[in-house]
């Protein structure tokens, strides 16, 4: 999958500039092209994409159902909990592209993209990132205080953190030395970060003598971050995290254990589910996910059936061991196919990472009424990850076991 990316902020339906990049197997920029306008924009990622499945960053709104001047959920619960905010767009004319634009475009030049990621790789797609947070997340991974798990209230000094301001409405547009070296400060204070490739931002640079130029390097920088974000996420979801829902406006972002925390911290899901009863509702959530076979032999009317569901991959979670259980909403996932939570009752997972990896190990629902799980047997868990040591454990799971009425 051709992994691409693309900062249209100013793009608009007629003209605006914008910049997309190519990534190659190494996450090296393979190639960039200045665009204006939406048509061109479309017609360029058509042929970066040289006709194979792509997944194209970009940092606008791609899921807004309230319109792209709303602000959507995951926007203020980000920017409340990160203490960083990205430019949206600005009303009046010329009006910015939206998301359902760049949509629109691309299944026009004859490229249909889902708004979201295809974590199966069959299927175009985008991928929201903005790189003002992305820039945020990487100069916490390379602080002290990432690796320093003592030092308390961590999350307070992630909060602090300040991304690089290069693309700043206080910076004068006429004298562009203060925006050249905003942007090669911004490039400096990257640099180190893995993944992403910002030798072609210190180039442009290095030929940038006017505003314009100065300009252009800034939009290949962002391009470049989005694009890296993608990647990452593809390649190492467990130092991604997708906040918010892909049905009601999402962010990805670059994240370790602890930024994973603070940026999924979120309350309950604002999409009602449909429940697990009857059965056939059971079999239609799980279908083309997971081979499912009954338990019982025959069915009593009047009680609950029970049965086995096993995931093909396996699906990757992740949990903060806070307790003597294991709490769902402590849980995140990861990579694989999406666990249904209804009627869950048992799960059968390999921990990742700890002695005796490949052993599978038992959870049982918990009696609590938020859905949760106790460790079964208690002492084939605590030998291999210590009770309540507030780490981040992934696992995987081998197999479930839910209840569903008869139907």
């Amino acid at each position: 999958m051709r992994i691409l990316g693309a900062d249209v902020r100013d793009l608009t339906a007629t003209g605006g500039g914008g910049t997309v990049v190519a990534l190659d197997e190494r996450g090296d920029v393979a190639a960039s092209a200045h665009v204006d306008g939406l048509t061109a924009f479309a017609r360029e990622v058509v042929k970066l994409s040289a006709g194979e499945p792509f997944l194209l960053a970009v940092d606008i709104p791609v899921v807004s159902p309230g319109g792209p001047l709303a602000k959507r959920r995951v926007d203020r619960f980000l920017q409340r909990r990160l203490g960083v905010k990205w430019p949206g767009p600005s009303p009046g004319p010329p009006a910015p592209v939206s998301g359902t634009d760049l949509l629109a475009s691309l299944a026009t030049a004859g490229q249909p993209c889902l708004p979201y990621p295809d974590r199966d790789r069959r299927q175009a797609g985008l991928a929201e990132a903005h790189p003002e947070v992305t820039a945020k997340a990487l100069l916490w991974e390379g602080s002290a205080a990432a690796s320093a798990t003592q030092l308390p209230d961590r999350d307070l000094l992630l909060r602090a953190v300040e991304p690089p301001s290069y693309r700043s409405s206080r910076l004068s547009r006429e004298d562009w030395p203060p925006r050249w070296t905003a942007v090669d400060a911004a490039v400096r204070a990257l640099a180190s970060s893995p993944g992403f490739d910002l030798r072609p931002v210190r180039e442009a640079l290095q030929r940038a003598v006017t505003v314009e130029a100065v300009e252009r390097a800034a939009t290949l920088l962002d391009a470049i971050l989005v694009a890296g974000t993608a990647r990452r996420y593809l390649e190492e979801p467990e130092r991604c995290a997708f906040a918010g829902e892909r049905e009601t406006g999402y962010v990805i972002l670059p994240a370790d254990d602890l930024l994973r925390r603070v940026a999924l911290r979120e309350p309950g899901r604002s999409v009602e589910r449909p429940p697990l009863f009857p059965q056939a509702s059971l079999q239609q959530r799980l279908a083309g996910r997971a081979v499912l076979r009954p338990l019982e032999l025959i069915g009593l009317p009047g009680r609950a059936q029970h049965f086995e569901a096993t995931f093909e991959p396996p699906p990757l979670y992740e949990f903060d061991n806070l307790d003597e259980m294991l709490w769902w909403k402590h849980c995140r996932h990861l990579d694989g196919p999406e666990i249904p939570a209804d009627g869950l009752r048992e799960l059968l997972v390999r921990l990742d990472g700890t002695p005796d990896a490949a052993t599978g190990m038992k959870l049982v629902r918990s009696r609590h009424k938020t859905l949760s799980f106790r460790f079964e047997p208690p002492n084939s868990w605590r030998t291999r990850v210590p009770p309540r040591d507030g780490k981040t454990y992934p696992f995987r799971v081998l197999r479930a076991i839910y209840e569903a009425g008869r139907g």
